[in-house]
């Protein structure tokens, strides 16, 4: 039975406030299970790609200098800080294997209002291979321009926790990357490098427009291009005896080590050749612009008339400085044949006016001929690669007569003979001589103040002269018999035959002298004393057996 309600009963107030304070409860909770939630779908490790990103944009028009003593830096570390690895970053070089690392990117923390803003990611990557260059400290700054291309302004900004700190700068982490510690306005900005990365070139200003929103986990990103520094290796090629330069000369640059650049790319192995240097008319020449690193310079293709550089140099290729970097000075020497003739007998006398000729059998268009200078030298140069060369006397100076015989010589692929640039030749000629000289018959030394006349075989008179202990010499005499008479007595006469083709023949004439005489006659006597002295004892030796004899008959009676 339903029951009615009374007219006087007492009416609740507090059920409908007690409604809405349980709607609002539960609206309340609502909001922070979509927060959680949200917090929730949030990628811990969510990561911008450092190459492609969101959006970058590279201007190659720099904004002006903006001068500030002001160094607090933003290096991403700390309390505020991050690392990234930038990215994969393929390039066209040898990939280095690097051990896999992995890395956690907590955003900065930021205070205020964060409408029309951008977060803003930064990666520098090699402007050739699209790597990352993973190396920490690399410094720039931001600038803002109000209208686009004035040049702008240096931008500072601010963390907040745990107390406001202002950043002026940003560095890399070793990730090669850095974040800007809180977002910026959308706008008109550049980054410009104020610290170079050895074996790069300082990034040129790199431009970016903001024009909407860009939160933490998926911020705007600018790719820094940074080109690997090269240089050149200049090279210059002369002739060692004049120093004037030498063209046609090419260089072979080969890597001397691995050549390695900040983004784990090798650009040449050990070994590898970089580049081919050609020398022009003034014997210069210059590599293309070359990675930093060290290289060898060898000689790949020799001159003509030239021989080869042996030796390779060495060449460091530094980062550019404003001046043209150390020439490397090779010194070649032309291929030579360098002869002289002396004197067969007095080899320290040199000959002039003799004719000597060079020729190349099948190569009519290579013979030469030559005459010994003062000095009794000639050379010969110009010679081609890869011939055997004759080399004969053709003709003596005055009355010296020299021998018919041809000396061949072979020139190599590289311009050497015998491994050598140049040959050296020793030639002598004669003149028929002879030596006349007394000496004593026994003791065989030289004999003075004896008169000597030389007569030919028509018993002409050629010369007299008077002996000095020397030998008297006698060129280009005739062949034939000859004698010598000794102080006019026709019966002291020594007879000789003279070869006209032997450079020097020897004649003594032997005569008693006071000293043979006197060396006999000790001699003599010595023997004679010898055999008087042994007489001597053989006689007392007789004299004592008879007295021996006679003692012992004593005895026996």
């Amino acid at each position: 039975m339903r029951r009615r309600k009374s007219n006087h009963s007492e009416i609740d107030y507090w059920q409908s406030n007690t409604d809405l304070i349980t709607g609002f409860v539960l609206v309340l909770f609502l909001i922070i299970m979509l927060l959680i939630l949200y917090l929730v779908q949030i990628p811990e490790n969510a990561l911008p790609d450092a190459v492609s990103g969101n959006s970058f944009a590279v201007d190659d028009q720099p904004g002006d200098t903006v001068e500030d003593d002001e160094t607090d830096t933003w290096d991403g570390e700390g309390d505020n800080g991050w690392n990234d690895d930038g990215g994969d970053g393929e390039g066209d070089g040898e990939e280095r294997e690097t051990e896999e690392e992995s890395y956690e990117y907590p955003f900065p923390s930021t205070a205020g209002d964060d409408w029309n803003k951008a977060a803003v990611y930064a990666t520098v990557i090699d402007a050739e291979t699209g790597r990352a260059v993973r190396v920490p400290g690399i410094t720039f700054e931001l600038y803002e321009e109000q209208i686009k291309g004035d040049g702008g302004a240096k931008r500072f900004l601010n963390t907040y926790y745990p107390v406001k700190t202002e950043y002026r700068s940003y560095e890399t982490t070793e990730a090669g990357v850095f974040y800007l510690p809180e977002k910026i306005e959308q706008g008109h900005y550049y980054f410009k490098q104020i610290t170079e990365l050895e074996g790069y070139d300082a990034a040129e200003t790199v431009y970016f427009d903001i024009d909407d929103d860009y939160d933490w986990p998926d911020p705007f990103v600018v790719s820094i291009e940074i080109f690997p520094s090269r240089n050149i290796i200049p090279v210059r090629l002369e002739d060692m005896d004049t120093h004037e330069p030498v063209p046609g000369g090419t260089f072979q640059v080969t890597a001397a080590e691995d050549i390695l650049t900040a983004d784990d790319t090798i650009r040449y192995e050990e070994g590898e050749t970089a580049d081919l240097i050609t020398t022009d008319e003034e014997g210069y020449g210059e590599s293309q612009e070359l990675y930093l690193g060290t290289y060898l310079v060898s000689q790949e293709t020799i001159p003509q008339y030239y021989a080869g550089v042996e030796e390779s140099a060495e060449a460091e290729v530094q980062k550019k400085s404003g001046s043209v970097p150390e020439t490397l000075v090779f010194v070649c020497e032309k291929t030579k044949i360098r002869l002289k003739l002396t004197d067969e007998l007095y080899t320290s006398l040199a000959l002039e006016g003799a004719e000597f000729t060079l020729s190349c059998e099948g190569y009519p268009e290579l013979t030469r001929t030559g005459v010994t200078d003062q000095r009794g030298e000639i050379v010969f140069t110009d010679l081609e690669k890869n011939r055997v060369y004759s080399l004969r006397q053709t003709a003596a100076p005055g009355n010296y007569k020299y021998d018919y015989k041809e000396t061949e010589i072979y020139v190599d692929e590289n311009g050497r003979i015998d491994e050598e640039a140049s040959a050296e030749l020793d030639f002598t000629n004669y003149i028929s001589r002879i030596n006349i000289e007394v000496r004593g018959m026994l003791l065989s030394g030289p004999v003075s103040n004896v008169s000597l006349a030389l007569y030919n075989g028509n018993d002409e008179l050629i010369r007299v002269w008077t002996s000095s202990g020397s030998a008297e010499t006698f060129e280009n005499l005739p062949g034939g018999g000859y004698y010598v008479v000794l102080n006019g007595d026709d019966k002291k006469r020594y007879e000789f035959e003279f070869v006209e083709d032997a450079a020097l023949q020897e004649v003594s004439v032997a005569i008693w002298t006071f000293q043979d005489i006197a060396a006999v006659a000790a001699a003599a006597a010595i023997v004679l004393g010898g055999i008087l002295g042994v007489a001597g004892i053989l006689r007392r030796r007789r004299k004592a057996v008879k007295r021996g004899a006679g003692k012992e008959a004593d005895r026996e009676e």
